[in-house]
């Protein structure tokens, strides 16, 4: 009888440890499985964005992928001001999937100085407009590895940051700019939570669609009338580049180890641009310049130009630049210097105005040190203009 009961007992503890065996393997088994789906999870959501976590708030609305979005009018811009746009009430609600109308359907141009900029978590671009009188405002580029792409908003935020980048790097901290710009974007109300340079009521621009750079970009109209002037023998608005859309030789000096050509490979308009820089084997510099001469009576001088660079190379021993040289071929101001393959025209304003009365050089330089490899870099370039008023 004894051993029965013993033998029971044995049977039943052994049933027992099976059982909690079983459910311990399906605890942890679901676990592991939960932990796996959470790394592909964030996996997928790095994967997004080239330079780190895309944004969640309003994100939609924010790229263009909202329900509302067919509401824009992309054909349509409306000059604006901070001070206007700070004036609008600021909504009670701000949805996640639709648009505050008629704001955040319409397309608005600010002309204002860039003071500061840097890259936030999200991806975004934060850039930081004041208009001197006091008003600050935020407009942001997304980064477009985080914007869909069926929005209509993707070629212009691709634009937009391509014409950023051609002009700085971009870190994680702000740094300063203090240049006067020209930016085109849709209107956005955000959130507010202390953000550096928002606007009362969390108006910004985003997403930007254009940014360029000096006095350059469409005028806001005024109803102030501008008399006439007086005659002075310089006309009120002229062109100082000779051949600048490169559609005949001759008014371009050329130099360095590996001279620019004309090319029908590449125009941004007409048939020809200038190829500064080749495909493969550059040993140094391909330089093309040209001298002009601003009239002292010059009140606004602003230079333009479209590029389109391509290289495999890095920023060590490759880039494509533009300087403001002196009678003598020596930099005096360095326009940009740059290591990018957007292959994509990009234009870029200059404020040319304080060398008024003076002679300077527009000059074009593509450097590479491809040391027998097949490293390259070269940029076209079309379109060149200095418009003085």
């Amino acid at each position: 009888m004894k051993r029965r009961i013993l033998l029971a007992l044995v049977l039943l503890l052994l049933f027992a440890s099976v059982g909690i065996s079983a459910s311990y393997t399906g605890t942890v088994s679901a676990k592991q499985q939960q932990l796996h789906d959470n790394h592909n999870a964030e996996t997928d959501h790095e994967a997004l964005s080239s330079s780190g976590s895309c944004g969640l708030e309003r994100w939609s609305v924010k790229t263009g992928t909202d329900t509302d979005v067919g509401l824009i009018n992309l054909q349509s811009t409306t000059p604006t001001t901070i001070a206007s746009l700070a004036a609008l009430p600021m909504p009670s609600n701000l949805p996640s999937n639709n648009r505050i109308q008629p704001t955040e359907t319409t397309v608005f141009q600010l002309h204002d100085t860039l003071t500061e900029y840097k890259l936030e978590s999200d991806s975004d671009y934060h850039l930081i407009l004041d208009d001197g009188s006091g008003n600050t405002m935020i407009v942001e580029i997304p980064d477009p590895a985080c914007v869909g792409s069926s929005s209509p908003l993707l070629p212009g935020i691709q634009k937009a940051r391509s014409e950023f980048d051609a002009r700085y790097t971009v870190t994680s901290s702000f740094q300063t700019a203090n240049v006067p710009v020209t930016v085109t974007g849709v209107g956005f109300f955000d959130f507010l939570h202390g953000q550096t340079g928002v606007a009362p009521n969390g108006i910004e621009l985003h997403a930007v669609l254009d940014v360029q750079f000096g006095n350059g970009g469409t005028p806001t109209p005024t109803a102030t009338s501008v008399p006439t002037p007086t005659p002075t023998g310089t006309p009120p608005t002229s062109n100082l580049i000779q051949n600048g859309g490169f559609e005949t030789s001759g008014s371009w000096i050329y130099a360095g180890q590996n001279y620019p050509v004309r090319t029908t490979a590449k125009a941004h308009s007409g048939n020809y641009s200038l190829q500064v820089g080749t495909t493969s084997g550059q040993q140094g510099d391909s330089i093309a310049s040209q001298m002009v001469t601003i009239p002292s009576s010059t009140t606004s001088a602003s230079l333009s130009f479209y590029y389109w660079p391509g290289t495999n190379d890095s920023s060590q021993y490759a880039w494509q630049e533009a300087d403001i040289i002196n009678s003598s071929g020596q930099v005096i101001q360095q326009l940009f210097r740059k290591t990018t393959n957007d292959r994509a025209w990009i234009q870029l304003t200059f404020d040319l105005s304080k060398y008024a009365g003076q002679t300077i050089g527009i000059q074009f330089l593509d450097h590479e040190n491809s040391n027998g490899y097949s490293y390259y870099a070269y940029m076209y370039v079309d379109n060149v203009a200095l418009t003085v008023h």
